[in-house]
């Protein structure tokens, strides 16, 4: 598990040595005065309450400090803060003896003889000319049917500009049984257990980002959670996604 913690790093040391000697006070939402020893904790317990929400999903977290000064004495300064979080909640990526993204990244994606629902058959040819994204599932995982509506209005915000397809080990008749009862409008794909096994892919969900060319750029697990006011983990809004599909868009 891993914590980005070199803006927390920063900010610390701007709050230990400024060129007055001031000390440095934080306002709390409350409206409580405090040092920086006591906010800086209220961050780290931010972060363990995100981490204990999300278990036992990899978490992977950055809150970024943005304050705002609103009183300035001969020995003092007072901020007040807002917190942006910037967190990637995702099931663990097996990279020994298991699926690695550096092993595809820039470099054609080896899509081949694999065949819609509708018996159409799809190769990396066919995708080439637009961004695609693949969405690698199954119908069991509760991250992947959770991320399915964002993914939903990811392709309708984008429609014919990009390709979205789904890729699933499961059969045929599940995945027809599947869709009944959940709506995913990307291009489905099943039946691929040799395919997957290949790319040895033994967690879920993963979102693969391609190029005009088929190239793979970008190689994700699950679209991000976020907090709520509650300290709960729920699923976001796919923000990431979009910029990558954007930026592809425009290469």
């Amino acid at each position: 598990m891993r914590l980005k913690l070199l803006h927390f790093t920063l900010i610390c040391l701007l709050f230990k040595f400024t060129a007055l000697g001031q000390i440095k006070y934080i306002k709390t939402a409350s409206g409580k005065i405090i040092d920086t020893v006591t906010y800086n904790k209220l961050k780290v317990d931010k972060i363990d309450k995100f981490k204990s929400a999300a278990f036992p999903l990899k978490v992977k977290v950055v809150i970024l400090d943005n304050f705002k000064e609103i009183k300035r004495t001969k020995d003092s300064v007072i901020y007040t803060y807002s917190w942006e979080q910037k967190n990637r909640i995702r099931a663990t990526v097996q990279r020994n003896n298991g699926f690695d993204p550096d092993n595809y990244i820039d470099k054609v994606f080896p899509v081949s003889s694999l065949v819609t629902l509708d018996n159409k058959p799809i190769t990396i040819n066919d995708l080439k000319g637009k961004p695609t994204l693949i969405n690698f599932w199954f119908a069991n995982c509760k991250p992947c049917i959770e991320e399915m509506p964002v993914l939903n209005k990811i392709k309708e915000q984008f429609k014919d500009r990009v390709n979205f397809v789904a890729i699933t080990y499961e059969t045929k008749e599940k995945v027809l049984d599947f869709l009944k009862k959940h709506n995913y409008t990307f291009t489905q794909i099943a039946g691929a257990r040799k395919f997957i096994d290949k790319l040895k892919i033994n967690s879920y969900p993963v979102n693969v980002f391609l190029d005009k060319n088929g190239i793979a750029k970008e190689i994700e697990n699950g679209i991000p959670y976020e907090m709520n006011d509650k300290e709960e983990a729920i699923m976001g809004d796919g923000k990431n996604f979009i910029e990558i599909l954007e930026e592809l868009i425009h290469q």
